[in-house]
């Protein structure tokens, strides 16, 4: 009966000390499991990132447009100041703690118009999917989405175009290249090549830079105007204003009108409105290549372009 009793107690130990073990491991599992999600919270939630995305978004957009304007806008500047478009649907969070989700380019416009400096975007749930280049890439944290950013660096100084205030270098800034004035440089386009001219390193689009097209040297090209036309030659496909585009002033065809001086005085002809120095201005030399063959016995068309009439603007 002792020995019986004995075993009995032993017995009970030994289940009790089964017990608390198994709870032991069930609590240290549900602590674990807390732990983990507490740090998914934290870095999946709060983003400095979603916020330098969401106050510069905020800055382009203008209360005066309409919302496909204003989309537009947004999109625009993701793609060339950030260098990606988000895949969504996307969970945006509220600095008040509150979780948005967007489904679209048009309701990620709507967030950030109609956000307050009391109420703003200051994160976002990773995972999420975004397109580079026409390629799915996956941000799973802070740092990802940081290093995203900060790639696209159009002119290559080291300064990601977000926080660049020329990105393609091009000695104009970029709120000086909003020829439009409507204080979005995304959609000024000069020689309408698909790359707005503040990310456009030769913005007409003549063979020569915009950084070369600062004639006096002072690193303004947005000041410099040959023909005295009112449009800075940058801008000018007829720099000199003779009736021939600058591009067509390449008489060597080697793709850069700045090496062509047919008169040798030191001029490139895109500047020289007096390019062979016969003393006759090029839009007004009715014998180009200086033959005695006048132009309009040689192909003249009437369409005030010298350069496709007696072989060239000085017969090349």
């Amino acid at each position: 009966m002792k020995n019986s009793k004995i075993y009995k107690m032993k017995n009970s130990k030994l289940t009790l000390l089964i017990m608390l073990f198994a709870f032991a491991i069930m609590s240290c599992t549900n602590n674990q499991e807390l732990e983990d999600e507490e740090l998914y919270q934290d870095s999946s939630e709060t983003s400095a990132v979603a916020k330098t995305i969401s106050d510069s978004l905020k800055s382009q957009i203008n209360t005066q447009n309409s919302d496909s304007d204003n989309t537009s806008t947004v999109n625009r500047t993701m793609e060339f100041d950030f260098g990606f478009s988000f895949v969504y649907p996307i969970t945006l969070l509220y600095n008040n703690g509150t979780e948005v989700q967007i489904t679209s380019s048009e309701d990620l416009t709507n967030v950030i118009a109609t956000s307050t400096d009391s109420l703003y975007i200051n994160g976002i749930t990773f995972p999420f999917n975004v397109l580079v280049n026409g390629n799915t890439q996956t941000i799973n944290t802070e740092t990802e989405f940081e290093t995203l950013i900060n790639s696209l660096d159009t002119d290559g100084d080291g300064e990601p175009n977000y926080t660049d205030d020329d990105d393609d270098g091009d000695g104009v800034a970029d709120t000086d290249e909003d020829t439009n004035g409507d204080g979005d440089s995304t959609n000024d386009d000069t020689d309408s090549d698909g790359t707005p001219d503040y990310q456009d390193t030769d913005d007409d689009g003549d063979g020569i830079d915009t950084a070369d097209e600062d004639i006096d040297g002072d690193g303004d090209a947005s000041n410099d105007d040959t023909d005295g036309d009112g449009t800075p030659d940058y801008q000018d496909t007829d720099d000199d204003g003779d009736g021939v585009d600058t591009a067509d002033e390449d008489n060597d065809h080697d793709g850069d009108p700045s090496n062509d001086d047919s008169d040798g005085d030191g001029i490139p002809d895109y500047q020289d409105t007096d390019s062979d120095n016969d003393g006759i201005e090029d839009g007004d030399d009715t014998d180009a290549d200086g033959d005695g063959t006048e132009d309009d016995q040689e192909g003249d068309d009437d369409d005030d372009d010298d350069s496709n009439d007696d072989g060239g603007k000085n017969g090349n």
